[in-house]
């Protein structure tokens, strides 16, 4: 049951129908009863695995509290928690690494629990909290709604103790902005995921199954087509997060703000994926380090949270090549921007001038679809191929003719034009507060909603033999 369909809205309505009625001592256990059924509908059989690492953390985050040794308890915490996503999830890459070194070992290839990557790196986020010094939660009925609160399990936003504990203390009743901030962002993702990330990944999958029969310019289209895929998807996703937890007068994190706005890669990670860049950066970036140990340091730190955020998303070379990359792209920006900054000097051209900017983001949107061909591709040397195909322009033919990527010309008609909708959006966004506004025009919001809706259900991506169900992070 995920995000954009039908079953999702009636569970979600019902769900808040109930809830806020109710008294305020059965708010959170009806909380907690709702969150474990949204999350056996999707992976029932992995509900006890589910169960054992919350009651194991919650007794271990109290010990850790109370010892002398905190150290050493913290260490065996994440060893096991971490383990245990190992276990699942790289079980089958470490096989493929020993068979490198020419270690031959069958090991099995188990079945991912569902959202196991989200939910372990919020539990070793607060495990690490109270080792800094924060109060280990007493009560289960808290502890237990924070790790598993249905709105952010399957795919974040990955939330911190100190933001969400709070609010699931005092619960309280959404009030009418609240409503209607929900109904926006529900709408929002709907749009983003059915109009346009839908679309886009028919193009993208029909590139990408078989490269070899496109031109190179087609490829390197796909590509572009894939990174504003990715993004519309998984903004999608945490848009209707949000606005499902605001249902429950419950705020969420924002998860991402403009990413392809960045005018480099070090501003595109504080504003891509925000939930996931800031917990490396406090539980990895800084203890390793972080800027303070002098740049050679500083460079090294980077590269090794960019290479285990690639390792994250998933067990295979190309995500930890596509970690990688980013990591390299932050570290030749950091070496060149103060040479760049000096040279605007000498030409006495100001370093913030309108021009420069637009330059600066058009070149880090290149970097980043880059580096997204890895992170799309089957596996790094089909990434290689693809990459080599665009570069030398190969089987290029003018006109460009897209429809033999998948979709008619009126549906790349209305892609084209959802898509410069999409970046004015962000545009404007970016430098104002547009949802703010519109907002205190009563009659435009709804109009915008309802004409948002009215396209989504015209053009959005049916039929048979596509699933616009699946999200992109869903297989993280």
């Amino acid at each position: 049951m995920t995000p954009n369909s039908f079953a999702y809205i009636v569970f979600l309505v019902i769900g808040a129908l109930i809830y806020h009625p109710l008294p305020q001592k059965a708010k959170k256990p009806f909380l907690l009863l709702l969150s474990i059924c949204f999350y056996a509908i999707g992976g029932v059989k992995f509900l006890p695995l589910l169960a054992l690492t919350v009651a194991f953390n919650f007794f271990a985050a109290q010990k850790l509290e109370r010892t002398e040794r905190k150290r050493g308890l913290l260490t065996l915490v994440l060893v096991l928690n971490l383990g245990a996503l190992g276990l699942f999830k790289y079980l089958g890459f470490f096989g493929e690494l020993l068979g490198c070194t020419g270690v031959q070992l069958s090991l099995p290839q188990l079945a991912l629990p569902i959202g196991i990557s989200f939910y372990t790196f919020v539990i070793c986020g607060y495990m690490i909290d109270v080792y800094r010094g924060r109060e280990a939660e007493r009560n289960f009925l808290d502890f237990a709604l924070f790790t598993t609160f249905f709105p952010a399990i399957l795919s974040g936003p990955i939330e911190r103790s100190k933001s969400l504990l709070p609010q699931f203390k005092q619960p309280r009743r959404a009030n009418a902005d609240d409503v209607r901030f929900a109904v926006e962002r529900l709408i929002e993702g709907t749009v983003k995921k059915v109009l346009l990330a839908d679309n886009l990944a028919i193009l993208v999958n029909t590139a990408y199954a078989d490269p070899a029969q496109f031109s190179g310019l087609e490829l390197a289209f796909a590509a572009v087509a894939y990174a504003l895929q990715i993004y519309c998807d998984f903004s999608a996703y945490s848009d209707m997060a949000i606005g499902s937890a605001r249902l429950f007068g419950i705020t969420l994190m924002e998860n991402f703000h403009a990413p392809y706005m960045a005018q480099s890669s070090k501003e595109f990670w504080h504003r891509w994926h925000i939930s996931l860049s800031t917990w490396f950066r406090d539980y990895l970036y800084f203890p390793l380090g972080g800027s303070r140990k002098g740049k050679a340091r500083t460079y090294i730190n980077v590269l090794i949270v960019f290479a285990l955020s690639g390792l994250w998303h998933g067990a295979a070379m190309k995500y930890v090549l596509w970690g990688l990359l980013f990591g390299v792209f932050q570290v030749i920006g950091g070496l060149l921007t103060p040479a760049k900054q000096r040279l605007c000097a000498a030409l006495h051209i100001p370093w913030d001038a309108g021009w420069l900017q637009i330059i600066r983001v058009i070149i880090t949107f290149g970097l980043s679809t880059f580096a997204w061909i890895f992170f799309r591709a089957d596996s790094a040397l089909q990434a290689c191929a693809i990459i080599k195909r665009i570069v030398t322009a190969a089987g290029a033919c003018f006109p460009l003719d897209l429809t033999h990527l998948g979709l008619a010309e009126r549906a790349l008609h209305v892609l084209a034009v959802s898509l410069i909708g999409l970046v004015l959006t962000d545009i404007i966004g970016d430098r104002f507060p547009l949802r703010e506004k519109l907002l205190e025009t009563v009659w435009l919001r709804y109009a915008v909603w309802v004409i948002l809706l009215a396209v989504t259900a015209v053009c959005g991506a049916y039929g048979t033999g596509f699933n616009p169900q699946e999200f992109v992070y869903f297989q993280f």
